[in-house]
Parts: structure tokens; C-alpha cells; sequence
């Protein structure tokens, strides 16, 4: 234990954080224990009590339906304008970051790895968070800002490079769920500090930290931290040191601290500059409550009923096992001990001893089967009862049927969009948190990239020298002097939720096709209007640039149309001033343009008025032919279902009809076995009484 203290003291800070660490440690290990729990259900691993034990492992089938609902690819940024108005600066600004941000994204696996392990976390444990960093390439320098080049537990720069920055890259560092801490808080808001576990070599350390790190213990490791591994294993992995990485937000400091080790590591000022300071967004929980941000992972809210599968599973195993063809059968006859080990189809089998056999009733005397219709019909209860408890989670979890992939026939179209929507709508919530999480590290990668990277390198990576916008110098210059000098609440970040899920593949066409529909529709409308009153070309050119930039795929045009319409105003004008300066014409000549242009305004709007009607014909006929194949598809449908009906009764009656005739070939049979036997029997008698003539017959009889 290290000295209790409330204090906290400057100059040796270590105490103080290795006892809020302690304090945080022991409010989290209650959902830590259970969390373990959940991923050891998860991965299936059981000791040799559970190993004989069948399981339904319903968690792992629903973790693999709900993740590429929540995150089916990687997230895309959408970087605009705070306001809808005309600022090429602005537009500039906001495409430059909106593309070096999607450069990043792209070029590294960093972002795209981080955010499936946090949306696993948050599917298991219930809380997945992920951190970022400021990594730059310096060149030609004299002297290097202290970083740590770990892969997994990089140390984020607390050193501004004076050199110049060839490079950079602010990584997204994916946290293992357990490796993370915060103050014990109610609400995000009242989170005052946060840290992380990172694991370092002896080099490492020393390299980061200097000659304290070689006091520092190496008692742990971060090697399959999730699975269960054998003493043996755990000794065969080389030890590191585990250090915490503290943000405080009320001092404005970030502090290292060994574990095993009192004093602090080092200690220095906000490195990033951050807005809201931490190097994380707020975590990406399960369900919570407002009094506590300790979650609960989803897989509690069902344990009971993913127990009782457990248990149906391992009853139906059983019965199972014990549904076998077994029976015993007479001794005496040997030879049918070979139907069932040896019998194959249509083979008989020699009996010696059939007469005795046939004085037995055969078959059915001699051979006795094990009656397993009981058994069949605890198994077939077992079955509906397992898979009303898997209906129970479902509706817990909210995935329909629709989600998983499987459906009923007989639905009518609109109830399976019904289900669809009511799916969607459940999970809608969790999509939003999801999104809300990727724009967070969208925004902190924003920041970052306006604070340190320098303006010739956003240039390169965001390739707007190609563009009409990024060919204008002063253009080009005040947009870079935006990003340096402005705020991040200058723009709009964000990520749309569906855009995440796997099954929205074609929203990015359908974007583009409705935006050039709808520019295309206000077009056909505004230059007759335009053409009639030239006057209105100002208002026509700030309608056109409203609808534009309404939409985000036709971002990439609003610079081209708005250089357009400047040079159609200038156009105009310049007739205009050239009309003012010619001689005023006659008024007859003025009268017959006046008509000529109304005869051209009457041919429009008839030729707009047949092109409607064609469409409006189109959309009728192909209506009609909708109706004519929905009521061709019905009559199919009934035809097969009477086709059905008659084969069933067909199919009844010659069951019916072999029946009859199997009892009526009995009924023969055992007549002619019946006259069979009275008729030896009466022949014996004729022969007893030929062999004894004169003697009644009940001597003969009694002979």
C-alpha cells in the first residue's frame, strides 16, 4: 500500500495517483469480475467441471448479428461549414480537413482497428474507448522530442518538435476495456481525470523515461490477457513494466506512474491542447443510469435465459444419447441378432428353426424393441420450449428475425417491413452512440491536425492543389490561415449513423443520383424563368446554391456552380449595360419580340405539359403491369396451393386405399393358413379313420 493522502502535492505526485488509481480500481472491480465472465462466454472456455456439458452459446450468434449492424465498415467524415452560406474560405477550409482526415483514415489501420475493438468491447463488457496521439516524422533535427515507439502502449508526445515536421500522423490507439480508468463520477461531465495501462520493455522505458525507469519493476505482461494460459505459459513471456497514463483536467497535467513503483515517472503540461482536454472521447457504454457510469454489459440482461437454453441444450443432448433402436430378442433363434448388425436392404435372412418361429407369431413374438415414443415426445416439447427461449432473448436484445437473416414465407411484404423497422428502431439508439463515438475521434484528430500540422503538409495530403479552389493563391492562403487561427467549432464534424451499417451499401449512389435529380429539376424550372426576366438571375443563382449545398454530394460542385453563375451574372450585366447603350428600338419591332417570345413561353409549357402527361402515362402503365403481375403471382400462389390440396388428398387416399388392401391380404392370409391347417387336420383324420374301421371317432381321437 502506498501513503494515504487527499493532498495533492506537486512536486511528488505519485503517491496521490497511485491512491486515486487504487480508490478507481476497487469502484470498477465488481463489472470488471463480471465482464471477465461475459468474454469467458464469449470464447467458449470452460474447465473440466463445464466440458461435458453441451452449451447454446446464444452470445456469440448474437454478438456476430448485432456488430456489423453497429459497424459493418469503416466510418467516413463529414467535414462543412457551422453555417450554409456563401464563404469560399470557409468551403476550402473544410474540404482541405475533411480530406486529410479521410487521408488518414484510409492510409492507416489504425482508425478502422481501434473502432471494431472498441464496438466489441462495448457489445462484451460493455465499455470500449480508444485514445490519440500526435506522432510526427522530424527531419534534420538536433534534437528529438522524447516519444515511445511501442506498438501497442505508445506514450502519447508531451514535447512540441522545434525541427522541422517532414510527416505526421495522430494515431488512434485502440484500449483494452480493462486498461482503462477514470474518477468515479456520475455523469461524463464530472470526470475530472482519466488514465490508461501501457506496458513497456526495460529499453523502452529507459529510452522514454531516462535512469528512473531502471528502478521501475517488470512483474507484468500483455500477452493473451483474455485467455486462460497455464503457469508455464505465463513465465514463458517476457515481463514489462506497467505504466499509467494520467490526463488531470483541473491542474492541466499529464502524469506517468509505474506500478510497483512510488514515485511518478514524469510529470508535464497539456501536450495536445485539446478543447475538452482528454485524449479520448466519452466511452461507448452499455446500459447505464444517470447515478453512475459503471455499465452492464448486454449479456446480463438475459443471463437467466441464456442459462435455461443451457440447460434445454444439455437435457435434448441427453435424450438424444438415449434414442437408439435397441431390443431384445429370443435366444433360441440366433440368427436375428444379425437384422440389426449385419442387415443391409433387401436381404433375408435363414432361420433353422421356423416352425417354432411361425408357432410364435414370427417376427413380432420373438423380437421385443425398446418403446422410445416417450422419449421422442420430451425431445419434441424440449425443442419448442428451446425455441421459445431463444424468441424470449431475441425480443430482449430486439434483433428480429429480418436482422438475422431468416424469415417467413407466408408474411406479407408490408408485415416484414414492419419488423425491419421496429429492428432498426431498437437498435437505432446504439447505432447513434456508435457514431456519436466515431465523430468524437473525428473532431480530436480535427484539432490536432489544425494545432500541429503544418500547412504545406495539409496542402499535400489533402490534394486541393488539383481543384479549382486550391489553384487560387489567396484563396488558398486565407483557408490555411482559417484552420490555423480558427477553432474546431468553426466546422461541422460528423458521422450519419447508417452510413456504419453493412446493409446501406448503395447509400452513397442514391446520395449522388437525388442530389443531380433534384439540381436537374430546379434547372429545367428556373431558366425559363430566367430567360423570361432576366432580372431574376441573382435569386436564381442563390436558390441554385441553396439546394446545393444542402446536399454533401454535391459539396464538389458548389464551387464550379458558383463560378458559373458569377459568370452568367456578368453576362448578363454586360448585355445589359450594352442593351443601355444602343439606340431605343421601335415599338412594332418590340411588340413582335414581345410575341415571338410568348409563342417560345407557350411551346415550353405545352412541351412541358406532354412530357408530364407521357410520364404520367409511363407511371400508370407501369402501375398496371405492377397490378397485373402481383394478380398473376396470386393466381400462381392459389393454383399451387389447390395443386397441393389435391396431392395431399390424392396422396391420403392411396395411403387409405394400401391400408385396406394390406388388411385385406391379412385377413387372406390367415384364412388360408386357417384352411390350411383344417384341411391336414381333417386329412389326419381321414386317415386315422381309414386305419381303424368301425371305431367311433372319439376312440379314434382318444387313440
Amino acid at each position: 500500500m502506498y501513503e494515504d493522502t487527499d493532498a495533492y502535492d506537486p512536486e511528488s505526485p505519485g503517491p496521490y495517483w497511485h491512491d486515486q488509481l487504487e480508490n478507481a480500481q476497487k469502484v470498477f472491480d465488481q463489472w470488471e469480475t463480471r465482464a471477465r465472465r461475459v468474454v469467458k462466454r464469449y470464447r467458449d472456455e470452460r474447465d473440466a467441471i463445464e466440458y461435458p456439458r453441451m452449451k447454446f452459446n446464444i452470445l456469440w450468434s448474437n454478438i456476430q448479428v448485432m456488430f456489423p449492424s453497429l459497424y459493418g465498415r469503416q466510418a467516413k467524415p463529414e467535414v462543412s461549414r457551422r453555417y450554409m452560406d456563401a464563404d469560399p474560405i470557409g468551403r476550402l477550409a473544410s474540404t482541405m480537413l475533411e480530406r486529410v482526415i479521410e487521408f488518414e483514415t484510409q492510409q492507416f489501420p489504425d482508425y478502422d482497428s481501434a473502432m471494431r475493438g472498441v464496438v466489441e468491447d462495448r457489445l462484451l463488457p460493455g465499455r470500449g474507448t480508444a485514445w490519440i496521439r500526435y506522432a510526427p516524422t522530424i527531419t534534420g533535427a538536433t534534437q528529438y522530442a522524447p516519444t515511445d515507439t511501442e506498438e501497442e502502449g505508445q506514450i502519447t508526445n508531451s514535447e512540441e518538435p522545434s525541427e522541422r515536421v517532414d510527416a505526421a500522423h495522430s494515431p488512434i490507439d485502440y484500449v483494452y476495456w480493462a486498461d482503462f480508468l477514470h474518477s468515479p463520477a456520475r455523469t461524463w461531465d464530472e470526470v475530472w481525470w482519466v488514465g490508461r495501462w501501457v506496458y513497456m520493455t526495460r529499453e523502452e522505458g529507459e529510452e522514454r523515461f531516462g535512469d528512473i525507469f531502471k528502478n521501475v519493476p517488470m512483474n507484468s505482461q500483455d500477452t493473451d490477457k483474455d485467455s486462460k494460459q497455464s503457469v508455464q505459459g505465463r513465465a514463458s513471456y517476457d515481463k514489462k513494466a506497467k505504466i499509467c497514463e494520467i490526463w488531470n483536467k483541473r491542474t492541466g497535467k499529464v502524469c506517468w506512474v509505474a506500478k510497483g513503483y512510488p514515485t511518478a515517472l514524469d510529470e508535464r503540461d497539456d501536450p495536445l491542447q485539446l478543447d475538452e482536454f482528454f485524449p479520448c472521447p466519452k466511452p461507448l457504454l452499455a446500459t447505464t443510469t444517470n447515478g453512475s457510469m459503471i455499465p452492464v454489459p448486454d449479456y446480463c440482461e438475459y443471463e437467466d435465459q441464456a442459462q435455461e437454453l443451457d440447460n434445454l441444450t444439455q437435457r435434448i443432448y441427453l435424450l438424444v444419447k438415449a434414442t437408439k433402436a435397441v431390443g431384445v430378442f429370443n435366444a433360441e433363434f440366433k440368427e436375428l441378432g444379425r437384422l440389426f448388425s449385419e442387415g443391409v436392404d433387401n436381404k433375408l435372412f435363414p432361420v433353422t428353426a421356423w416352425a417354432a418361429m411361425s408357432e410364435k407369431n414370427g417376427l413380432k413374438g420373438a423380437i421385443d424393441m425398446l418403446d422410445i415414443s416417450t422419449v421422442i415426445q420430451a425431445l419434441n416439447q424440449l425443442y419448442a420450449a428451446r425455441e421459445a427461449t431463444k424468441q424470449s432473448i431475441y425480443e430482449i436484445m430486439g434483433i428480429s428475425d429480418i436482422l438475422r437473416g431468416s424469415s417467413n414465407a407466408a408474411e406479407t411484404l408490408g408485415a416484414q417491413q414492419l419488423k425491419a423497422n421496429f429492428g432498426s428502431l431498437r437498435l437505432r439508439a446504439s447505432q447513434g452512440d456508435v457514431a456519436r463515438f466515431a465523430t468524437d475521434l473525428f473532431r480530436l484528430k480535427a484539432q490536432i491536425i489544425c494545432k500541429f500540422y503544418p500547412p504545406e503538409l495539409i496542402v499535400e495530403m489533402s490534394g486541393v492543389m488539383n481543384t479549382p479552389d486550391g489553384q487560387d493563391p489567396q484563396l488558398l492562403q486565407a483557408a490555411l490561415q482559417m484552420l490555423a487561427n480558427g477553432t474546431i467549432r468553426d466546422f461541422h464534424i460528423s458521422v450519419e449513423s447508417d452510413s456504419l451499417a453493412q446493409i446501406d451499401d448503395q447509400a452513397e449512389k442514391a446520395a449522388a443520383t437525388e442530389a443531380i435529380g433534384a439540381i436537374g429539376g430546379f434547372l429545367a424550372q428556373a431558366i425559363p424563368m430566367v430567360a423570361g426576366a432576366p432580372e431574376t438571375l441573382p435569386m436564381a443563382s442563390e436558390m441554385m446554391l441553396f439546394l446545393v449545398r444542402r446536399f454533401r454530394a454535391g459539396r464538389g460542385l458548389e464551387s464550379a456552380i458558383e463560378r458559373a453563375m458569377k459568370a452568367l451574372e456578368q453576362k448578363a450585366q454586360a448585355a445589359a449595360q450594352a442593351a443601355a447603350q444602343q439606340p431605343p428600338q421601335n415599338p412594332e419591332m418590340m411588340k413582335l419580340q414581345a410575341q415571338q417570345q410568348l409563342e417560345q413561353a407557350k411551346l415550353q409549357a405545352s412541351a412541358q405539359s406532354d412530357q408530364m402527361r407521357v410520364q404520367a402515362d409511363v407511371q400508370a402503365a407501369q402501375l398496371k403491369a405492377q397490378l397485373d403481375a402481383q394478380m398473376h403471382q396470386s393466381k400462381i400462389n392459389a393454383d399451387m396451393q389447390l395443386e397441393q390440396m389435391k396431392a395431399q388428398i390424392a396422396a391420403q387416399q392411396m395411403q387409405h386405399e394400401m391400408a385396406m388392401e394390406q388388411q385385406k391380404l391379412a385377413a387372406q392370409e390367415q384364412y388360408d393358413r386357417w384352411n390350411a391347417e383344417l384341411e391336414a387336420a381333417t386329412k389326419i383324420m381321414v386317415a386315422r379313420i381309414g386305419a381303424n374301421p368301425g371305431v367311433d371317432i372319439p376312440l379314434i381321437e382318444a387313440i
